[in-house]
């Protein structure tokens, strides 16, 4: 069962969802509701003239899903987000709910096919400091430094096939424009994580 005393301290609520006393449903809630924040945050999108990929917040809800549930669920959760997009739902920026059209992957699938690898990554870093009970800076800093190198790696990539362009047009319109946006995301979240958030629970301190 959820720990009562980590859900009243905000800076404990991350350690409610990987207490090891947590039942199979009561994680499967934590799947399903990180899922829902990246459907949700996903709508909260625009586009540029520079790129025909949109400027969402879709990647804070990635990567906090890596920061609140533990490693395998945090990948689950992404998959969980894509299956259901997959399916119909209107899930994507802007309502978008196809991830393949016309039998291929769309044009921003690459990013999204990513996404559960990046939470699992962040997930791992925050998985360290909870075992070692006070933050694992280490594990952490090279965890954030990581967590978004497969969703642009296979983003460019299939971006450039999907639009028949070079891989570098490709890095222009789909990685370059989001360096700073992202990397901004991933500063203000690793500060939190790292310098504000407690991995003792309560009655250990």
């Amino acid at each position: 069962m959820l720990n009562p005393q980590l859900l009243v301290n905000p800076l404990h609520w991350h350690l409610a969802f990987r207490d090891q006393n947590t039942n199979l449903n009561e994680r499967a809630v934590g799947v399903v509701l990180f899922a829902g924040l990246t459907a949700l945050c996903a709508q909260i999108s625009f586009l540029t003239p520079i790129s025909p990929v949109p400027f969402t917040m879709q990647t804070f809800a990635v990567l906090a899903t890596g920061v609140y549930l533990r490693r395998n669920d945090a990948f689950m959760s992404g998959a969980l987000y894509l299956g259901i997009g997959a399916l119909g739902a209107p899930v994507f920026a802007d309502g978008g709910h196809e991830l393949f059209s016309g039998g291929a992957l769309i044009a921003s699938g690459g990013y999204l096919l990513a996404f559960p690898f990046a939470s699992a990554i962040v997930a791992e870093g925050l998985d360290r400091s909870y075992k070692a009970g006070i933050a694992d800076l280490p594990a952490q800093l090279m965890c954030w430094s990581i967590a978004m190198v497969p969703v642009y790696a296979v983003g460019t990539l299939w971006l450039a096939e999907a639009y028949n362009v070079s891989v570098s047009q490709a890095y222009a319109w789909g990685t370059e424009p989001f360096l700073i946006w992202d990397f901004g995301k991933i500063i203000i979240m690793c500060l939190v994580t790292s310098k504000l958030w407690k991995y003792s629970p309560p009655t250990q301190e």
